[in-house]
């Protein structure tokens, strides 16, 4: 799996572990009472000379529901608790090492099922610490023999 996605799975994981009204899956809004998270465009924010990076996931987290206090409150306590923490998921290879608010959570309308549906974002912070592989050295042909001419 690529950093990007493991990055986002853990902060999935963290969001589950809260018990909110909704599991987060990632994707659109369906027709029910729905958590969910996607990347927004994102880049590296650093390149070092080992070639890993320090890149800033902009991550969306949308809601729906019918109660307006009800997805507010989870909405809320995603961006509280995730900023809070001071320690972030890691794997072999990668290291979350902020979550930060980039937008509060915010009412983005009503459906005709009367769901509310609001959004915010977060920017995720994660390091990468892979180990560069050298490039492999060019196979060469044996350079052949010159005659030096004796013996004629």
């Amino acid at each position: 799996m690529t950093i990007m996605n493991s990055a986002v799975n853990a902060v999935m994981d963290l969001i589950d572990a809260m018990n909110l009204y909704a599991p987060i899956t990632r994707g659109a809004l369906g027709t029910g009472k729905d958590l969910v998270c996607e990347i927004a465009p994102s880049s590296a924010e650093e390149v070092y000379l080992d070639k890993n990076q320090y890149i800033v996931i902009d991550l969306t987290i949308n809601g729906k529901h019918g109660n307006l206090q009800t997805i507010s409150e989870d909405l809320n306590k995603i961006q509280e608790e995730l900023t809070m923490k001071l320690e972030y998921p890691y794997g072999e290879d990668w290291q979350i090492v902020d979550i930060t608010t980039l937008t509060e959570p915010q009412i983005i309308g009503r459906e005709d099922s009367n769901d509310w549906v609001m959004a915010s974002s977060l920017a995720v912070k994660v390091l990468t610490m892979k180990t560069p592989q050298p490039e492999p050295e060019p196979e060469t042909e044996p350079e052949p023999e010159e005659e030096n001419g004796e013996g004629e």
